[in-house]
Formats: C-alpha cells, sequence, structure tokens
C-alpha cells in the first residue's frame, strides 16, 4: 500500500469525478477500496458528461484531415478566448453596477441597475428560452391595421 498523502488524495478525488470506479482507483493508485469509498462518498461525478464529449470530439477529429484539425482547434480557442473575455467584463461592470446600487437615490438609477443585470445574466448565461420565444412572438405579431374611409358622408 502507498502512503496516503494530500496529493494522492487530490489525484483519487479527481480521477473519480471524471467517473472512474472507486474499484478501479484503488487497483490504480494502489489503496484500499473502503479508502476510497469514504474519501468518495460525498463527491459527485461531475466530469463524466465531460469526458463523454471530450471523447466524442476527438473521436470525430481523428477522422479530418490535418489541416481540419487545426482549423477546428485555432477556432475553438479563438472562440473560448472572446467567451472567457466577455464573461469577465460582464462580472467586472455587475460588481461595478452593485456598488453603485447602493448610492442609488431614484427609481431610475434601480431601473437602470435592473437592465445592467438582465444584460450581464444574458452574456454570461445566455440568452434564456422564454425570452427567445417572447421575442420571436413579438415578431410575428406586428400585423399591420389598415383602415379605409370607405362611404364616409361629409354632413356640411
Amino acid at each position: 500500500m502507498k502512503k496516503i498523502t494530500q496529493d494522492l488524495k487530490d489525484k483519487i478525488v479527481a480521477e473519480y469525478k471524471t467517473g472512474a470506479s472507486k474499484n478501479q482507483l484503488s487497483i490504480k493508485y494502489d489503496v484500499s477500496v473502503g479508502f476510497v469509498y469514504n474519501l468518495c462518498k460525498d463527491v459527485e461525478q461531475n466530469l463524466k458528461e465531460l469526458v463523454k464529449t471530450e471523447v466524442a470530439i476527438k473521436t470525430e477529429l481523428a477522422k479530418l484531415n490535418e489541416k481540419e484539425v487545426k482549423a477546428f482547434h485555432e477556432v475553438v480557442e479563438e472562440r473560448t478566448k472572446h467567451l472567457i473575455y466577455f464573461q469577465n467584463i460582464a462580472l467586472a461592470n455587475q460588481k461595478k453596477a452593485n456598488e453603485l446600487l447602493e448610492m442609488a437615490d431614484t427609481i431610475q438609477d434601480v431601473e437602470a441597475h435592473s437592465r445592467i443585470t438582465a444584460r450581464n445574466k444574458e452574456t454570461v448565461l445566455g440568452k434564456e428560452a422564454n425570452t427567445i420565444i417572447n421575442n420571436t412572438n413579438a415578431q410575428q405579431n406586428n400585423n399591420k391595421i389598415t383602415i379605409e374611409r370607405k362611404g364616409l358622408v361629409d354632413d356640411e
């Protein structure tokens, strides 16, 4: 059996989160199944789906030629960089708006904070399905009403 260190515990927990079984981990790290069970009993395997997704992506990329794979990685890297940048800016913007809300004197200040919060939420979390549906419905209901003035008699 290996000496139990904090580093070893961290490795086991991290790997368990990816979907590894407790038995696999006990064999790989030469520790008892009971130790792994106690260490991971309240740990959620929250990276399991991410691992499946990454495996599926790499499997698909293996079918492509080198230039397509390179282009794919460049586009993903660029989009990720932009997404993270805008999320960080939105969070900083929200912190500033929250500070200003503490000093708000009028309802207009509170309404401005509400608009800023909604915009930042959309930036960080994306558009909600309800918002998209409501916007679509609003666009579809723009019916024009035409009033025709036929048969009107002037009373003079």
